[in-house]
């Protein structure tokens, strides 16, 4: 379920930053502007990948999350 997790966050991910559609898609996959939300698929891709590196895409996702937070 890990690597499925993952691929989906970073295929979805990458969809959200090529078309600027933002928050609302990266809000539904777990992303918050607390971290991961637990028991969403960007915790079990967090869950899989373990340390995140500074930089990388699932971090990349985190920190929009951060900085364009839902209403």
């Amino acid at each position: 379920m890990g690597f499925l997790s993952y691929a989906v966050v970073t295929g979805v991910g990458a969809i959200v930053a090529a078309t600027g559609v933002g928050a609302p898609i990266v809000a539904a996959l777990g992303f918050a502007a607390t971290g991961p939300v637990a028991g969403t698929a960007a915790a079990a891709a967090q869950a899989y990948v373990g340390n995140v590196a500074a930089g990388s895409f699932f971090a990349g996702l985190q920190a929009f999350a951060m900085a364009a937070p839902v209403p």
